[in-house]
């Protein structure tokens, strides 16, 4: 199975990653993170695409080995359902953190992030957050041409509320990161069974 844990920038990813890397699951599960394949410059949504596709291969390989991949970056449901090997998983589960656009630029702004992009990461956050809960919500953000025959048509006709477009959210605002750690353990705790 791929367990996506994923949103937007300042959302508590990393924070949790360091966390689950030291988690002893009675089913194996290898943790990895999104950007550690190397991010060039310029990365643009069609690099995203490519960039899924090898993470999905990588699931397919691990899955081969009866093992699950808890992938660890910013990966839109919809890039994820329509990357062209995810229909050969034997499972998807999607966890999205998220935070409120204060909170957002507040961490951001403490890593060091260019105050001209703020404006960027919040809005891409809200749209993330947005898109995790209604596959209607512009789609054209993530529609974009690129090399990669994305699968579109997978989930193009499915409606808000849909139970195929399953996203788990945590909101972490209010959350340290040992708490946001320890809900993303208890849901991939739960996912596994």
């Amino acid at each position: 199975m791929l367990l996506s844990l994923t949103g937007a920038s300042g959302a508590g990813k990393s924070s949790a990653l360091a966390h689950l890397n030291d988690v002893e699951w009675s089913d194996p599960v290898s943790c990895v993170e999104f950007d550690s394949i190397g991010v060039p410059p310029g990365a643009d949504t069609a690099w995203r695409h490519w960039a899924i596709e090898q993470w999905v291969q990588r699931a397919l390989e691990e899955q081969a080995l009866g093992r699950h991949l808890l992938l660890c970056g910013q990966v839109p449901i919809g890039e994820l359902l329509a990357a062209p090997s995810a229909d050969q998983l034997e499972g998807i589960a999607v966890c999205v953190l998220h935070c409120s656009p204060e909170v957002r630029e507040a961490r951001l702004r403490e890593r060091g992030e260019p105050e001209e992009s703020l404006v960027h990461h919040v809005r891409f956050g809200e749209w993330f957050y947005r898109h995790s809960q209604d596959p209607t919500y512009a789609p054209e953000v993530i529609r974009v041409e690129s090399s990669v025959p994305m699968r579109w048509e997978r989930w193009a006709g499915w409606g808000s509320g849909d139970p195929r477009w399953a996203a788990y959210i945590i909101e972490t605002d209010s959350l340290t990161p040992e708490d946001v750690a320890q809900q993303v353990e208890d849901w991939v705790r739960g996912v596994l069974g």
